[in-house]
């Protein structure tokens, strides 16, 4: 089983290395199954709990145009399980620049579960108050 963890975590952080070389977010929506589950926790512009590869995409597009430049880096990536129920957790490094120039710095968590190498549900909690104030300046 740590054979297997260890490549779980090798290409999570191989997809989330290619994202913030390219920005590209399509190559994590690829990863999704048809029906994923994503929830983004919190009261902002970005907060959201859909089901869809199609409304995962729409999502993605939204937080790069409300945070442009954004970058989620790794900081540590948990697995568990077994290939069909796989659950990795993700510690995120979170950077974009707001409408002013100014940087915005967060951190968050994500929280996936992995059947057959497809992922079906997607949790992800930032830092609510500071990536509302952020939104909040970005308005002004």
């Amino acid at each position: 089983m740590a054979v297997y963890h260890a490549i779980v975590r090798a290409k999570v952080r191989r997809l989330w290395t290619r994202i913030a070389e390219t920005g590209d977010f399509r190559h994590a929506v690829a990863q999704a199954a048809p029906d994923v589950r994503f929830r983004f926790v919190g009261d902002s512009a970005l907060g959201a709990e859909l089901t869809g590869r199609d409304e995962f995409a729409r999502w993605f597009a939204r937080a790069a145009e409300t945070l442009p430049g954004l970058r989620l880096e790794p900081a540590e990536i948990m697995v568990k399980g077994w290939p069909w129920n796989t659950t990795v957790v993700v510690r995120l490094a979170v950077s974009a620049t707001l409408a002013d120039g100014s940087a915005y710095t967060n951190e968050g968590v994500q929280w996936v579960r992995i059947r057959w190498g497809r992922m079906v549900d997607d949790y992800v909690l930032e830092d609510t108050a500071r990536l509302r104030d952020a939104l909040a300046r970005n308005a002004a």
